[in-house]
């Protein structure tokens, strides 16, 4: 038989001391490890972005937070810098051509794929804090673009998953009139609820004595407009959009039954928004360039953005993420 020494109290003293330590550290992992787990269940989820990330983001910033506490009204001009998400995209070369676009995070801007087809970062600058386009307006600045990314699988046939991100050269400074709206909250479908809309875009329907009828007149207003419209359902997208071609699964709509919609091709980037009872708004959706606002009764479509929480998120990583409140 083997003798085992006897240890001397120092030694026990140690042994103890090491026993301790070792048991706080794997119960330090047991209490860790549903959270890892959590995280990293919840980002590779198509729905959810990850808890850990948001936790650890170094932006302390809320979004969503308009500058304006008023309920919407119909059809009202917004105030200055109402909502300091909004972003346009200027096309170099042609100064006629501009994309609406919304800042998500203090690096990125999401509009559509479709009106960014053919183009480099080259082409284009993102101008941010701008309000009155018939002014010059020394609170906007202009950002120039370090890379496009398109959805994969967008399809120019049928427009599905038409979602762009365009991230910008340099972070923008976070400040009351340059910050990032909400992304949607993850399985939130929103029907029923009233979306916000909102443009620089005016149609003007008026009669020709000519056939075919009424002619559609758009002009560009120096501030933009709000409106709020109802999120309808499937049924209603599929009856109603004036082109089912283009209601895809990851479409939604807005718009009333029977009415003519105010939404045109040249609002196609622009968000569709939730406001929360708290008064914090949501990136529900991106208007697609396939919406006729003419003298004939369609809802508006847009592409979803709760079916492409998990490719925005991905892409933009290395960005930084405000607090929803």
């Amino acid at each position: 038989m083997v003798a085992v020494p006897r240890m001397s109290s120092v030694q026990y003293q140690l042994s103890t001391i090491m026993y301790s330590t070792l048991l706080s550290l794997v119960g330090g992992i047991i209490f860790l490890a549903p959270i890892t787990l959590a995280s990293v269940i919840t980002t590779t989820s198509e729905n959810s972005r990850g808890f850990l990330d948001l936790l650890l983001s170094p932006c302390k910033c809320r979004c969503g937070v308009p500058n304006r506490e008023a309920r919407l009204t119909g059809g009202e001009f917004m105030r200055v810098h109402e909502f300091p998400w909004a972003a346009l995209v200027q096309v170099q070369g042609n100064e006629d051509r501009v994309v609406p676009a919304t800042l998500i995070n203090d690096r990125y801007v999401l509009t559509t794929a479709s009106n960014l087809l053919g183009l480099t970062p080259l082409d284009i600058k993102v101008t941010l804090g701008q309000f009155d386009r018939c002014a010059p307006d020394v609170s906007s600045t202009n950002s120039s673009v370090e890379k496009i990314i398109l959805h994969p699988d967008f399809s120019p046939e049928n427009r599905a998953h038409d979602l762009a991100l365009i991230k910008l050269s340099t972070p923008v400074k976070i400040e009351r009139r340059v910050s990032p709206i909400c992304l949607a909250s993850p399985n939130t479908k929103y029907l029923g609820q009233v979306a916000t809309v909102f443009g620089w875009a005016e149609a003007d329907i008026e009669e020709s004595p000519l056939p075919p009828g009424p002619l559609k007149k758009l002009s560009s207003s120096c501030r933009p407009r709000k409106l709020g419209l109802p999120v309808l359902g499937p049924k209603e997208c599929l009856e109603f959009a004036s082109d089912m071609i283009y209601v895809s699964e990851d479409k939604g709509c807005i718009g009333v039954v029977g009415s003519n919609t105010p939404i045109c091709e040249v609002d196609s980037g622009g968000a569709v928004m939730f406001r929360s009872y708290h008064g914090v708004y949501e990136l529900i959706g991106v208007l697609i360039d396939k919406n006729e606002c003419g003298p004939k009764p369609s809802v508006a479509l847009y592409t979803s953005i709760n079916d492409h929480i998990y490719w925005i998120t991905q892409n933009t990583r290395d960005a930084c993420y405000c607090y929803k409140t």
